[in-house]
């Protein structure tokens, strides 16, 4: 995958709000570049509500916020899921996740990272509600808009936007989840 001439292996995915989608797409979004052979990890950065560790049976594991505060490396945090699929639970809930981010060693964290992996995804809070998904923003390629159809107003889409363009993301791009099929609608042939 290419931006703007360049090659992206960091990836953020977020959304504007809650219950959009937004894990679930990176979730099935890894998986499908495991299946491609590329050597990916996938962090769960969502201190809020870290769905993904939860999915991945990871709840109290070593994970993020253990390899920035210095209590694991990443080589001990990391779960196998796959041959070319790695996880990163969140780790243990800090009581200020923005502080602990910011101020922490997160960019060091991505450069190990990317010598050992071809695709780093993380999986961030929605952007709207939480300054975390900014942060992770600003050291990522390209960022991941995930809007529900018929959910997600225009206005959180502009918002969302907004927020990441500020993080000096280099490239955004979006998928819209949720679309109701019909298949008369859509079955042009008439059979």
């Amino acid at each position: 995958m290419r931006v703007n001439g360049q090659k992206v292996r960091s990836i953020l995915i977020t959304s504007a709000n809650k219950g959009e989608g937004k894990t679930f797409f990176c979730s099935n979004f890894a998986l499908t570049c495991s299946q491609f052979q590329q050597k990916t990890l996938v962090i769960d950065t969502d201190f809020y509500s870290p769905k993904m560790s939860r999915e991945n049976l990871a709840t109290g594991a070593e994970g993020l916020s253990n390899v920035l505060i210095g209590d694991a490396t990443l080589d001990e945090a990391v779960m196998p899921l796959n041959e070319y699929l790695d996880f990163l639970p969140v780790g243990v809930i800090p009581p200020n996740p923005l502080e602990l981010i910011k101020t922490q060693g997160l960019e060091d964290l991505l450069k190990e990272a990317l010598e050992k992996y071809e695709m780093v995804i993380f999986d961030c809070p929605p952007v709207n509600i939480f300054t975390d998904a900014r942060v992770f923003a600003s050291l990522c390629d390209l960022g991941i808009l995930v809007v529900s159809s018929g959910k997600t107003t225009e206005d959180d889409i502009l918002t969302a936007k907004n927020f990441l363009e500020k993080s000096e993301i280099k490239a955004i791009g979006t998928v819209l989840n949720n679309v109701k099929y019909n298949e008369k609608k859509y079955d042009y042939y008439g059979y």
